[in-house]
């Protein structure tokens, strides 16, 4: 009997073959999970992505915000340090031209040497 004809032969066909189909059937499951996992992958990519441009675009409206509250910050004290400025000038002005304390000093002024009565002051009317 030939050996291509043999029951051995064909068992040893038959187990190749049935292992031929089990890797074939192993490749293609394989197959399916990677093309799977890379769309999840990439899927996740893509939304990784645009929640950092979300992200990057909250950032970029709270900077522009924040830059916007410095900036009147800024105009609030640059007008504060002119009105102090001002108020400053009006005061030393004041002082130079009208002294705090009068030619009589702290002390009220002596009494008219003719009458011997202070002078009237102008007091409340009534």
């Amino acid at each position: 009997m030939d050996f291509l004809a043999s029951d051995a032969f064909l068992t040893i066909v038959l187990v190749v073959g049935s292992a031929i189909g089990v890797v074939l059937a192993l490749r293609a499951d394989i197959g399916g999970r990677i093309d799977r996992l890379e769309k999840r992958t990439k899927e996740g990519y893509q939304a990784l992505g645009q929640r950092i441009d979300r992200l990057e675009d909250r950032t970029r409206a709270d900077h522009q915000e924040l830059v916007a509250e410095i900036g009147g910050v800024k105009t609030e004290i640059g007008e504060v340090k002119t009105a102090v400025s001002v108020l400053g000038a009006k005061l030393s002005a004041a002082h130079r031209w009208s002294p705090a304390i009068g030619p009589g000093g702290v002390e009220p002024p002596s009494p008219v040497p003719k009458t011997g009565v202070l002078p009237l002051d102008d007091g409340p009317e009534d």
